[in-house]
């Protein structure tokens, strides 16, 4: 387990190191790991996951996604995970680990591991709305994911349609609402969100 500070920082260029396997007829494709990050912050502990093809490799992704956003961590640690993860909970991570960039991931109950679409890149809320005037919100990366993630969670019935809108989920969130949000618009999970006043937003 790598637990690097900023008092200890890697070398400022790191090699990019590609994790190949060979399949039964002979190919050969590159494999990324996924990392679980605990990052400690002054305002308490964030949770993360990175796929990168070394654990050196997330350590630096974690100092540049903190150097974009401004933000400062106490320290963090890294631990490979997708060696270990419980089957209930491996949908969709090999063909993730075998198509995603190095990046942040998060994992859905509904649609599996999900890659966020840029190395550094903050979720986003969106909110749907039907044609009946029922509102969702949503965690994604963008709004395919969001109408994948909706969809999957109330799927059609055969023959059936659905229109729906896809908004800006923050537009109209009181500002009261809006802090218990910042966890996790960072690393998600993506998914389903829903707000409760004991407990503020959460992810189904």
């Amino acid at each position: 387990m790598l637990n690097p500070s900023r008092s200890h920082p890697l070398p400022e260029h790191i090699d990019l190191i590609l994790i190949a396997s060979t399949t039964e007829k002979g190919t050969t494709k590159m494999r990324f790991n996924l990392y679980q990050a605990e990052i400690e912050r002054s305002n308490g502990w964030s949770k993360a996951h990175v796929v990168a093809p070394t654990e050196e490799r997330a350590a630096e992704l974690i100092f540049d996604h903190d150097e974009e956003l401004r933000q400062e961590h106490l320290q963090f640690t890294l631990e490979r995970v997708d060696e270990i993860l419980p089957e209930d909970r491996r949908k969709g991570l090999d063909d993730m680990l075998e198509t995603a960039a190095v990046g942040i991931a998060s994992y859905s109950r509904v649609i599996g591991w999900v890659g966020h679409l840029a190395a550094i890149q903050q979720l986003k809320l969106f909110r749907i709305e039907d044609g009946e005037g029922s509102e969702t919100f949503v965690i994604a990366p963008s709004k395919d994911i969001a109408s994948a993630l909706y969809l999957k969670d109330d799927p059609l019935a055969e023959g059936d349609h659905r229109l729906f809108r896809i908004f800006d989920g923050l537009a109209d969130i009181p500002a009261d609402r809006i802090a218990s949000l910042e966890l996790l618009l960072e690393f998600g999970p993506v998914g389903i969100a829903r707000y409760g006043e004991d407990n503020g937003w959460s992810v189904k």
